[in-house]
């Protein structure tokens, strides 16, 4: 019988990070769910007894994550996916959470929270700011406004093959991409309040070396060009309407672009024009406020 949930594992040149992946996945309370891992750079080795994990590995040198995570897609049986990168740690909670939301809301997509932790201490960052978000159903310009880390992101396979899988022409966020390509098509996405997953901040990572070189804003900007033309006519406005506000604005991380639409949803909200031809149905809560005792991150997601 095909699994309930295949959680798709990428990995490239970091053994001692992926077993810790590994590890949370092994901890995990739901327990119908097989693993795919992509090894995009050679170096993952099997442990050599596991009997609570079952890993089917897939070898792709030189893929990237975008491909890497197609590979995975391409060979999951189960009727939801989930991804989970070398320096991502599942929480025990993160697909029980995600497969009874998505049940009960009849959900293609659903989704919750990432913490940052600094990798080798215990410093916590802020959650990826998809707490802009209040819980519920969510929509285009939702998405649009903060985007959902990936490995807190579940979603029907056959939903994200029909929109042309992680979207390997959009750099950077291939994953961000997807997920707006699917809400461009208009299915039930749902929002929990949990927060179902870590990612681990370092300074070898690709969104270190993005900062490093203040790519961001342009990163931005050529994802609503790429992905203009293959939305509907309201969401290509909303998408125009999120590139003139980068472009005006004084952007560096993925954070800086969170607090700047939540700003500017607020304020089109109340013209009642939200980002498409018509108001959007949810609104995002107020500017956030930041936790006592947590630091700023200076990471995009």
């Amino acid at each position: 019988m095909d699994p309930e949930v295949t959680a798709i594992v990428t990995t490239h040149t970091r053994p001692a990070h992926v077993h810790q992946a590994l590890a949370s996945l092994r901890a995990e309370t739901h327990k119908n769910i097989e693993v795919v891992l992509v090894d995009d750079g050679g170096t993952f080795t099997r442990p050599a007894v596991d009997r609570d994990l079952a890993v089917r590995v897939l070898r792709g040198p030189g893929l990237g994550v975008g491909r890497a995570r197609n590979h995975g897609l391409a060979a999951a049986r189960g009727e939801y996916v989930i991804c989970l990168d070398d320096d991502d740690v599942a929480l025990p909670h993160r697909i029980s959470s995600l497969v009874t939301a998505a049940r009960h809301r009849q959900a293609s997509l659903c989704f919750g929270m990432t913490r940052r932790v600094v990798d080798g201490t215990a410093e916590v960052l802020e959650d990826v700011p998809t707490h802009l978000l209040s819980p519920g159903a969510v929509g285009f310009c939702d998405l649009l406004t903060c985007a959902p880390h990936v490995n807190a992101v579940l979603v029907r396979t056959e939903t994200l093959r029909e929109a042309g899988g992680f979207d390997i022409g959009a750099e950077h966020f291939d994953d961000w991409s997807a997920w707006l390509r699917i809400a461009d098509r208009g299915p039930v996405m749902w929002r929990i309040p949990e927060t179902v997953a870590e990612w681990r901040i370092h300074a070898q990572g690709l969104s270190a070396r993005v900062l490093q070189i203040r790519a961001m804003k342009a990163r931005l900007v050529s994802l609503f060009k790429h992905l203009h033309p293959s939305l509907s006519s309201d969401n290509a406005r909303a998408v125009v309407a999120a590139k003139r506000i980068v472009a005006s604005t004084d952007i560096s991380t993925y954070d800086d672009y969170a607090d700047v639409m939540a700003a500017a949803r607020e304020a089109l909200h109340a013209r009642g024009t939200c980002f498409g031809h018509s108001p959007c149905a949810h609104s995002v809560e107020p500017l956030f406020t930041r936790r006592a005792g947590t630091a700023r991150p200076h990471s995009p997601a």
